[in-house]
């Protein structure tokens, strides 16, 4: 069963981390509770607080650790930049929802837009990381909640993720390529806009 109880687990922020991580993938991010997390690893509620201070502090780590990549990551463009943020988040159920309740944790967010800002060549770097942010969690956010919509109609699994669906990961689904369209339109269109920006500076 992929959430059983661990016995004898050695409870760490890794741990906790870990199957946090499998409870948003399969039951997303409304079960990723410090009730639920204790109750799969088979400690009480309380050991938990030694580790994190509440779950807004459970779901700032979480999403570090899944950014974890991205984020030590070095990008040419913001459109790949834009891109592989999307990508690490459709890797996971809610992930655009997790992210987004965690970059009102104002270093994340910092930090979120000091990768994108580095990939923006100009003096509107700043500016321009902070749109494209607000951009790809929107978009994102949507996508996800309409993929999980439609999984639920037709009677799918609710935690295969969009980036599962894709195999390899490598692309989206059929089903999902006027939506990676409309979001690689939007994310030029910020690009376009700040060029514009520093023509008329």
């Amino acid at each position: 069963m992929l959430l059983a109880k661990v016995d004898g687990v050695q409870l760490s922020k890794a741990s906790i981390i870990s199957m946090s991580i499998e409870i948003l993938d399969s039951y997303g991010l409304a079960d990723m509770t410090m009730r639920r997390v204790s109750s799969q690893l088979g400690v009480a509620p309380g050991a938990l607080y030694w580790h994190f201070k509440n779950k807004q502090a459970l779901i700032d780590a979480t999403a570090r650790h899944l950014l974890a990549q991205w984020s030590t990551t070095s990008f040419d463009s913001l459109e790949t930049a834009c891109v592989q943020l999307r990508r690490t988040m459709l890797a996971h159920r809610d992930g655009a929802e997790l992210i987004s309740a965690a970059v009102s944790d104002a270093d994340l967010r910092h930090d979120i837009e000091a990768v994108l800002a580095a990939a923006i060549d100009g003096p509107q770097a700043q500016l321009g990381a902070s749109t494209a942010l607000h951009f790809v969690l929107g978009s994102t956010v949507i996508a996800q909640a309409e993929h999980q919509a439609a999984q639920a109609t037709a009677g799918h699994s609710a935690s295969t993720t969009i980036e599962q669906e894709a195999g390899d990961g490598s692309q989206m689904p059929a089903e999902c390529d006027a939506d990676s369209h409309h979001f690689l339109q939007g994310v030029r269109l910020i690009d376009s806009g700040l060029r514009a920006l520093e023509s008329d500076a």
